[in-house]
């Protein structure tokens, strides 16, 4: 297994060129990116080189305002992952949803694609962070795979309100679309951890009303009038402080550990709060808060669980995925959530992802959730022969 990343800057271009050499048809590109940089293969794109000098290789792109590469996170450039694999085939899948079509049956159809290839042993999925539901994407994904397979992934977003995804079969990236690679070969290795670090405080309530990514009424009242009196004087904040205190949401009474929703935007007229993603009726939410200090220990937790699980003296693909809300938080501090996990990788690894709209992973025991606000990182190797 070869790996290479390459880092493309407005006004100074490609710092390395590509290596040709790393083109075969096991070789996974991953580019994250602004979406204007990833809507075209015109000559004068900043892909054009990259896609003549990779023609074989297996291609899949999200949109993002800012990119982590290594130790750093940059806003409006690209980033570009190359893994040629020695011993894992590669399937990229692509679907658009559709009235007919919504995302949970796309997962599914999706997953039953994956599985018409015997030996899947782990699947990246990349969807439009606006026009996909990411929740019931996996879902669906997740009620036709095996339990045990892993899967990995986020939503494209770039900054808050616009997300792409591209596959780059088409000359642009579709709208309301959902790609998955899939990834073949007994030797394939993937680990994965997931840590948010959002404090919960305050009793759950109940959501009485919602639809898909607002919340209308909790505890029978409206939203917003609830949300404004847990803030206290926070409130004044808003809607600007809404990013740093999330709901989490318990789908089961029961549910010890719940899965984390940024709040995207209030409406004050309708006493309403979107998400990103979704808070169904009849579950529960509890008001949680953000703050660099959480984020980070939370972002420490994520490093410590990946590298139990890493191999010792072997280079591997490290895709972080982080949410677009930590970057608002942590600001300057941004990348001392990237500290811990660069620091633990062996010479040769490659560290690359994105800042997204929705983060697809599970911690350990958990299952594959759509996550907000959470630190996501998923590692790629294949094992030695004799493994």
């Amino acid at each position: 297994m070869e790996l290479a990343t390459h880092v493309y800057q407005p006004g100074s271009g490609w710092a390395t060129p590509p290596d040709a050499r790393l083109d075969s048809p096991n070789t996974l590109v991953l580019v994250f990116g602004a979406a204007d940089s990833l809507a075209t293969l015109a000559e004068d794109s900043p892909l054009a080189a990259l896609a003549r000098t990779l023609p074989r290789s297996l291609f899949a792109s999200a949109a993002t305002h800012t990119i982590a590469h290594a130790r750093q996170a940059r806003d409006e450039a690209l980033v570009v992952c190359i893994a040629r694999f020695d011993h894992t085939a590669l399937r990229r899948l692509h679907v658009g949803l559709s009235p007919a079509l919504g995302s949970e049956a796309a997962g599914q159809q999706l997953a039953h694609a994956l599985l018409d290839t015997p030996g899947l042993t782990g699947v990246l999925v990349l969807a439009d962070g606006m026009e996909v539901n990411g929740p019931e994407l996996v879902r669906g994904l997740s009620a036709a795979l095996p339990d045990d397979l892993p899967i990995a992934g986020g939503m494209g977003a770039a900054g808050t309100r616009l997300a792409r995804t591209w596959s780059m079969h088409t000359d642009g990236p579709p709208q309301g679309s959902a790609c998955v690679i899939g990834l073949y070969g007994p030797r394939l290795r993937m680990a994965r951890s997931c840590r948010g670090g959002s404090i919960g405080f305050g009793q759950r309530r109940l959501v009485t009303r919602a639809q898909g990514h607002t919340v209308e009424e909790i505890d029978g009242r409206p939203a917003l009038q609830l949300y404004r009196q847990y803030l206290g004087r926070y409130a004044s904040g808003l809607p600007a402080a809404a990013s740093h205190f999330p709901l989490t949401v318990f789908r089961e009474t029961g549910d010890l550990q719940g899965v984390i929703r940024y709040v995207l935007g209030i409406d004050n007229e309708r006493q309403t709060i979107d998400v990103a993603g979704d808070i169904p009726t009849g579950s529960l939410v509890q008001l949680s808060r953000a703050g660099r200090s959480e984020l980070l220990e939370g972002a420490f937790h994520a490093a410590r669980d990946l590298g139990d699980a890493l191999p010792a003296d072997v280079p591997v693909l490290a895709l972080v995925v982080s949410c677009v809300g930590r970057r608002h938080v942590l600001g300057e501090q941004t990348e001392e959530e990237l500290e811990p996990v660069a620091s633990l990788l062996q010479p040769g690894s490659a560290l690359a992802g994105f800042y997204s709209f929705g983060e697809i992973s599970a911690g350990v025991g958990e299952r594959c959730e759509m996550h907000n606000m959470t630190l996501t990182l998923a590692a790629l190797w294949e094992a030695p022969g004799d493994q």
